[in-house]
């Protein structure tokens, strides 16, 4: 019987392409692996309708924020004005509860202050942009500089270059090392 992972890809104004298209595109490559189980990528914004990017590129999300726990993971980008994406209350409650309904729930870069913010990162070891990272203290989080950190069903990762890694460390928590190697083989990724 195969299994699927429903992944929820959240998008913002001034998201950072990499920080989800380097997630988006490990993960995607479960799909052309000879395994039972592969991931479906979705992308959810705040609001339809056109999300423009960091970088100027605009991509049209998939579906409206509505219920995150409804997914098997959480991947939260950042972005140059994550500031701004932080006091959306509603985007910091489905964080919250995705994770509370004990899914895997990742960010990569400054994404992490969307988590820290939710209050899902107190007490825990935390990774984001290098030169943000002292700021997760504020949140009562444990800075580590490292590209990926893992601490139970949250997954951190450094700056933008590190989003493949947090695609391939999720195939890793769900699929097993071997997949991931096998993903990383697929798009010629040296780990």
């Amino acid at each position: 019987m195969s299994k699927t992972y429903n992944v929820a890809v959240i998008v913002f104004p001034d998201v950072e392409e990499l920080d989800f298209a380097g997630v988006w595109e490990a993960l995607a490559a479960t799909q052309h692996m000879a395994k039972e189980e592969s991931f479906r990528n979705r992308t959810v914004s705040v609001d339809l309708g056109p999300v423009k990017c960091a970088h100027g590129l605009t991509i049209l999300a998939d579906e409206k924020l509505t219920d995150l726990a409804k997914y098997d993971v959480i991947v939260v980008p950042g972005g140059p004005r994550v500031q701004r994406t932080i006091k959306n209350q509603h985007l910091l409650d489905e964080v919250k509860k995705a994770y509370e309904s004990e899914k895997l729930v990742c960010s990569v870069c400054t994404g992490a202050f969307i988590l820290a913010k939710a209050g899902i990162l107190q007490g825990k070891k935390a990774t984001t942009y290098h030169a943000n990272l002292e700021g997760l203290s504020k949140y009562r989080a444990v800075p580590v500089r490292r590209r990926v950190v893992v601490e139970g069903k949250v997954v951190t990762g450094a700056g933008v270059s590190a989003s493949i890694d947090v695609g391939l460390k999720i195939i890793e928590i769900l699929m097993g090392q071997e997949a991931a190697k096998q993903a990383a083989e697929l798009i010629e990724y040296q780990r």
